[in-house]
């Protein structure tokens, strides 16, 4: 375990926690006199809602501790790339981390991408919360690799957006013409060719000029704020088919939390719950307002109802199946399927 140190000497050590003062002590790994400083890291941008949350968490942690725990926040990779960002908080040189999981380090974190997970925002409440499988699976796939999981963060919901027409989007037997840029993702590319289209993989620096050169018609795996701020003067049509949940997840290092007094660490968990639950209705209004965006500058807001993604998704999912099962294994899915039932008789 650090030594707890006096902020000045914690300074030029450069210590990622810290602590200084007196010898009061609380149930847990330190005192509650003294002072913790961590850092608070995030592949995302400036300005982004997740690095906004990550500030609101900052913020309401030092006002709730008495100015005992600082989250020191580092934005836009700027601890090192995405892997060494994982890395650091398994190791403990990086005390929490907003953002997404790969799931290179177990297949579980990519369980929320599975495409018509929910259908609505109250269905995508039930998912992140605690009393869906979803959740669990997070916290227990997080715990094997030396992560404290806190709670599952909604950056958004993705709908198609296009320079050409989507075609019959709600038949998903018809095949469309366009061809649609998807992230490097198995259960993305299952997702958007079940409905009909064709799909590319291409890197994010280049999907503008993409766009403009007609190397691809169309791009799914951004909600629609970020279309309106990076797209929004190519872009034709919209359709909030929204089959993929933009998640990611808010973690602490087990390195952290075991070094932290039991006080501080409650807050911390209470914190970072209620931004997990804050999350989706900030979702619902920044999407709501990305596609009202959208309608201003003269895109074509294709319409669908709730019920008819439902239907959609239904549709979808039992078409591709097998390869989830293939994916993910029998008994993760199941459990993912499961919180599509309930999701849906709680709503």
């Amino acid at each position: 375990m650090k030594k707890l140190l006096s902020l000045a000497l914690a300074a030029a050590v450069c210590l990622s926690l810290t602590a200084c003062g007196g010898d009061n002590t609380s149930e847990g790994g330190g005192s509650t006199d003294e002072v913790y400083e961590l850092k608070f890291a995030s592949q995302d941008a400036e300005g982004l809602p997740s690095t906004n949350a990550m500030y609101w968490i900052a913020e309401q942690v030092e006002e709730r501790t008495d100015g005992h725990v600082i989250l020191d926040i580092y934005p836009s990779n700027q601890l090192g790339s995405a892997q060494l960002l994982y890395e650091g908080v398994m190791d403990g040189s990086i005390d929490m981390y907003l953002g997404y999981l790969d799931p290179t380090y177990n297949i579980a974190f990519d369980i929320t991408t599975i495409p018509f997970l929910a259908s609505n925002y109250d269905q995508i409440a039930y998912i992140c919360s605690p009393e869906s499988n979803c959740y669990q699976i997070f916290d227990e796939s997080c715990a094997e690799i030396d992560m404290n999981f806190m709670g599952i963060f909604l950056n958004g919901v993705n709908g198609i957006f296009s320079t050409e027409p989507l075609g019959d989007y709600l038949d998903i037997n018809t095949h469309k013409d366009a061809l649609i840029r998807i992230a490097n993702s198995r259960t993305y590319a299952l997702g958007i060719e079940a409905l009909g289209y064709s799909t590319i993989t291409i890197p994010w620096s280049d999907t503008y000029t993409s766009l403009q050169t007609g190397v691809m018609d169309g791009m799914t795996g951004i909600p629609s704020y970020m279309v309106n701020q990076n797209f929004g003067d190519l872009a034709k049509y919209y359709l909030a088919m929204d089959a993929f949940m933009e998640t990611n997840v808010i973690v602490m290092s087990e390195v952290t939390a075991s070094e932290l007094p039991e006080e501080y660490l409650t807050i911390i968990e209470e914190v970072c719950a209620e931004m997990s639950a804050n999350s989706i209705p900030n979702t619902e209004t920044e999407v709501n307002a990305g596609i009202e965006a959208l309608r201003e500058r003269g895109v074509e807001i294709l319409p669908i109802t709730d019920d008819e993604r439902a239907e959609v998704g239904a549709q979808v999912l039992e078409k591709i199946t097998h390869d989830l099962e293939e994916y993910f294994g029998q008994e993760l899915l199941d459990k993912a399927f499961e919180d599509i039932a309930n999701a849906s008789s709680a709503t």
